[in-house]
C-alpha cells in the first residue's frame, strides 16, 4: 500500500475518481448510492482528520515549538528557540533513573 496513491498527475488522479464514480452509479439505486457515498465521505473524513493531526505533530516536532501555536511556524526564515536541549533530556533521564534506583532500594 506504500505505492497508493500513485505518483501521477493530480488532474489525471481526479479524473480516475470521476470515471469510477460514473461507472458504479449505474449499478445501484439512489438509496444505495446515498449510503455508499456517505460511507466514502466518512472514510475520507477519518483519513483527513488522522492526517491533519499527524501533520500537526510533525510540524511541532520539526519546528521544535512544543505546544505553542505560531503563525510563522512553517516560515524557515524564522528560527524557533529550542524548548529543550539534548542536555536537558539527558539530565531528566538521569534524574528519573535516580528515582527508580531509590524506589527499588526501598521496596
Amino acid at each position: 500500500m506504500h505505492e497508493f496513491p500513485p505518483n501521477i498527475n493530480p488532474e489525471v488522479f481526479t479524473i480516475t475518481a470521476i470515471i469510477v464514480g460514473l461507472i458504479i452509479e449505474d449499478d445501484f439505486t439512489a438509496d444505495e448510492l446515498n449510503s455508499i457515498g456517505n460511507w466514502l465521505i466518512l472514510v475520507g473524513q477519518i483519513t483527513l482528520t488522522t492526517s491533519a493531526q499527524q501533520q500537526l505533530i510533525n510540524n511541532r516536532y520539526q519546528n521544535n515549538i512544543g505546544s505553542r501555536i505560531k503563525s510563522d511556524s512553517n516560515n524557515h526564515a524564522t528560527s524557533n528557540p529550542e524548548l529543550a536541549t539534548k542536555a536537558d533530556l539527558d539530565t531528566l533521564h538521569q534524574r528519573i533513573k535516580n528515582l527508580e534506583d531509590i524506589y527499588d532500594a526501598n521496596k
